[in-house]
């Protein structure tokens, strides 16, 4: 009896792993397996568990990539200013890890993919932030191309309970729009120097760090980037540095960070537009956009009218650096930030 018991168990046991497994691979939230070819129908919920799934099986030949600085770009917008069909694919906080899987992703399996977009904040040029301490932030059963790994997704509880419900949600819900997933410009942010001031920390003096300092981290990303640059002559790569506020270079200032940061952006420049498919664009010293408070939620997060207008400069090429302008625009950068005087912004 306690064996025909034990038989009966593990049968059911069996047949009900069996059923969650193919109900996970038939609905594959995460994207693992397919992607429906009209964007559309794509429901995006979980940038960290579904970028890459996306990336590889999406129909596009623009990717935009990068932190929470490009959460707030519409593809849509893109397809209508550059001609494109455009796919945004940001990972929030991202690390040099998170997009190393993105572009491989994207470029081993789209052969139609003809231009990258990427935010290349500086806190990934010199790994200046707790940041770059996670890691495994996308699991490794979505990256590692082993079959055998798939049981931590399919067997997966939140997957089956949580995950699927949800796709279900935003899959019949009116109101669900692909192109706007993680845009946090949702006219819920509040955007004014008032809160800006409120939420800042003022930071606390320190000494003046070597301009060689980062230098080691700036190798990391110029060796990560070229990979896939040099591997794909046939891919345009559009880098840019996104205009944080006047608050984010008082910061630097004060911690004595702004010059090994300026040295690290250089030595990355420099290094990316030696390849002839490498476009760079540079926004932090636009004085007008960066000083206006009122158009950021916090220190570095600014309003969607600023990424339209990064979209208009990619087209007509305003802002763009070169080989010749990139030292000297650096340069007057640092110059600037240094002599600001930031003690009015402070002031009731």
């Amino acid at each position: 009896m306690y064996k025909k018991f034990f038989r009966i168990f593990l049968s059911l046991s069996f047949s009900l792993l069996l059923i969650c497994g193919s109900l996970v691979f038939a609905i594959d939230p995460f994207y693992h397996y397919r992607a429906n070819q009209d964007k559309t129908k794509i429901i995006y919920q979980l940038p960290y568990y579904q970028n890459v799934g996306i990336a590889k099986y999406a129909q596009y030949d623009t990717l935009i990539t990068g932190s929470s600085m490009t959460q707030n770009f519409n593809a849509l917008h893109f397809n209508k200013e550059l001609n494109c069909d455009a796919v945004r694919l940001s990972f929030d906080g991202g690390i040099l890890s998170d997009f190393r899987a993105l572009l491989d992703s994207a470029i081993s399996n789209n052969k139609e993919l003809k231009r990258v977009f990427f935010g290349l904040d500086n806190y990934l040029i010199t790994a200046d932030s707790k940041l770059v301490d996670e890691t495994n932030r996308i699991p490794d059963y979505l990256i590692d191309n082993n079959i055998f790994s798939d049981v931590n997704y399919l067997f997966n509880k939140d997957v089956l309970l949580k995950y699927t419900r949800t796709h279900f949600a935003y899959k019949y819900s009116d109101s669900y729009d692909f192109y706007k997933m993680h845009s946090w410009d949702n006219g819920s942010i509040v955007f004014s120097k008032q809160k800006v001031l409120e939420n800042y920390t003022m930071p606390t003096e320190q000494k003046v760090l070597s301009r060689k300092y980062f230098m080691s981290n700036s190798e990391e990303v110029i060796s990560e980037l070229s990979y896939f640059i040099k591997n794909n002559p046939h891919i345009e790569f559009v880098f840019f540095a996104p205009p944080y506020s006047i608050l984010y270079w008082n910061t630097l200032l004060t911690e004595g960070k702004l010059p090994a940061t300026i040295a690290a952006m250089k030595n990355v420049y420099g290094a990316l537009l030696r390849f002839e498919n490498v476009r760079i664009f540079f926004f932090q010293d636009n004085k007008e956009m960066i000083t206006n408070l009122d158009k950021y939620k916090d220190a570095t997060h600014y309003c969607s009218e600023y990424n339209e207008y990064m979209l208009s400069c990619f087209s007509n090429g305003k802002n763009e650096l070169t080989v010749d302008n990139y030292i000297t625009t650096l340069e007057k950068m640092e110059y600037w930030a240094n002599n600001y005087n930031y003690a009015p912004i402070f002031n009731k």
